[in-house]
């Protein structure tokens, strides 16, 4: 599978199952590519999938450079304001009581740190009542981000590829308020003429690009990386809550198979929920109506019109250290390949846990799935759906035209 570097513009969604391992996948692509990348990674999948060929730093190196206010520190304070907005899910009261104090820590070039906030909030008498009282309670549960730390950290990682790497946070919520913070401070410095990474991939996204029922804050972070003009790359797991507004301004879609099966059975599309314009589109389907077995992925474009089944690589230090031989690994594969098409030539009614189920006595199941993912991505084998009964499909294997010229190859 191929892309330019145009197509990448403004965005990509890669949404589902192992969508951490495909976005791994992504991020070496890019740097193949010559494109420099940044990574924010929650739990340190990412970091340890791309280790060695990534700068990885911990978040305890950069998060006190990504509370400071320096560069553009007016606007600095409203995207940190912004941030911690989202990360607690404030109000706008909240935000704007925020807002106040960061600009004031501005002013001095501050520490936009959670003590610092509080110090500020009771210093004097302005930011008073239940609000405020709730604001500092919030704060104060964020003890451990009040961290001393170097300066320029966050600079220098903009200058090649690099990962930022939150698994060492003491809680989950810590954890995304330092990734906001993070996020704040690189379009901060790309607001003051400094240098900002050519991609930007954000994996288990929808912890905070998350869609709220009511709308209570001003979304300035969001509106502010959308305008960026860096490629952003949301990669998610789960999509329930994901934010609507960056699913549909990213018309380049990488789907697992899972979530592609989903929406074609007339599942609720991508980014729906609390959103009343997709709400109303439940039980469209795509234009194509694959059914795709685990390990496949769909490249979707909507801006272009196409759509490629395909099958990740797998990165070269995630391969075994005693790999087979290139030539016995051709012939396992022949052989392989030869049983799971006869075994579909000579049934009509196979299905992928019945053909997996026979040939596991003699090869791992494992293998087994993932050669008939290849047969199917190649155009070998495709998968049809009979009603046995009402509202319960069963799909089954067959062979295509060129599935039997390749078995009588084989034979």
């Amino acid at each position: 599978m191929l892309l330019r570097e145009d197509e990448l513009h403004p965005g990509v969604n890669i949404l589902g199952t192992r969508a951490d391992d495909v976005g791994s996948v992504f991020a070496s692509a890019c740097c193949e590519a010559g494109l420099r990348v940044m990574v924010l990674d929650f739990q340190g999948r990412i970091s340890e999938n791309l280790s060695g060929s990534f700068a990885t730093e911990k978040m305890s190196r950069f998060l006190y450079d990504s509370q400071r206010m320096e560069e553009k520190a007016s606007l600095h304070a409203e995207l940190a304001a912004s941030a911690y907005t989202m990360a607690l899910n404030l109000n706008f009261e909240q935000e704007g009581f925020l807002n106040s104090a960061i600009q004031y820590i501005a002013l001095e070039q501050g520490v936009a740190s959670p003590s610092s906030l509080n110090d500020r909030l009771s210093a004097t008498g302005e930011f008073r009542g239940h609000t405020a009282d709730e604001l500092r309670g919030k704060l104060g549960a964020l003890r451990s981000l009040n961290l001393i730390g170097e300066e320029g950290v966050l600079k220098r990682m903009l200058e090649g590829n690099s990962i930022a790497c939150f698994a060492d946070a003491e809680s989950p919520q810590a954890a995304e308020v330092a990734a906001m913070l993070t996020l704040a401070k690189v379009l901060a410095i790309g607001a003051s003429g400094g240098r900002l990474p050519q991609v930007f991939i954000v994996n288990e996204s929808n912890r905070i690009f998350s869609n709220l029922p009511l709308t209570r804050h001003s979304n300035r972070l969001l509106t502010t990386l959308l305008s960026a003009g860096i490629v952003r790359v949301l990669a998610s797991e789960s999509v329930y809550g994901l934010d609507h507004h960056f699913v549909e301004t990213s018309p380049v879609k990488i789907l697992s198979s899972g979530l592609w099966n989903e929406i074609a059975g007339g599942g609720s599309p991508v980014g729906s929920l609390y959103s009343h314009q997709h709400s109303a589109r439940r039980g469209s389907s795509p234009a194509s109506l694959l059914i795709l077995t685990p390990n496949l992925f769909v490249l979707q474009d909507s801006a272009r019109g196409y759509e490629e089944v395909f099958v990740p690589r797998v990165l070269a230090h995630q391969e075994t250290e005693s790999a087979p031989s290139q030539e016995e690994q051709r012939k396992d594969e022949s052989s392989l390949t030869k049983r799971i098409l006869d075994a579909l030539s000579t049934n009509d009614h196979a299905t992928r846990g019945s053909v997996v189920a026979y040939l596991s006595i003699e090869d791992p199941a494992e293998e087994v799935e993932k050669a008939i993912d290849r047969l199917q991505a190649e155009g070998y084998v495709e998968v049809v759906g009979k009603d046995v009964k009402r509202d319960s499909p069963l799909h089954t294997l067959r062979l295509t035209a060129k599935g039997y010229d390749l078995l009588r190859r084989l034979s």
